[in-house]
């Protein structure tokens, strides 16, 4: 058996960046997994638009989703409160860790057909924050 690597950008409306500005959530696209994947990984990004100070952090969790599990119409996935949490990353040099830009790669097993990526950052009011995310499917051929 034959394994592949299929890396896919994480799109927010569309665009392979957001910008958080707001401690308010913010939810990608949704991406579903090829039948084939075997492995996860996702790659996360976070670059403060300004100096970063203490608190300076971006947290990612995933929404699963297993399709329409209301059976009403479409899929559902995990809620916000209740997703999976994946990291915290620390924009504030002083802080060990902490980087500015930072990038961290998470191992995730594909527990679902589907998901979401969501992450929000306590003071992107007062410093923007520029997220980023690609994932690298292991697919057995």
């Amino acid at each position: 058996m034959a394994i592949t690597h299929v890396q896919t950008q994480v799109l927010w409306s569309s665009a392979s960046t957001v910008t958080v500005a707001s401690a308010t959530e913010v939810v990608s696209d949704a991406i579903t997994l090829d039948s084939t994947c075997v492995a996860l990984s996702i790659q996360v990004s976070a670059d403060n638009a300004g100096t970063p100070a203490s608190g300076d952090t971006a947290v990612f969790r995933i929404q699963w989703s297993n399709g329409d599990v209301l059976a009403n119409t479409g899929d559902d996935y995990d809620t916000s409160e209740h997703a999976q949490f994946l990291t915290t990353l620390d924009t504030f040099a002083t802080n060990t860790p902490g980087e500015d830009p930072v990038r961290r790669t998470i191992d995730v097993p594909p527990t679902a057909t589907k998901f979401k990526l969501a992450v929000t950052c306590a003071n992107a009011a007062t410093r923007n924050v520029v997220i980023a995310a690609r994932i690298d499917e292991q697919r057995a051929a």
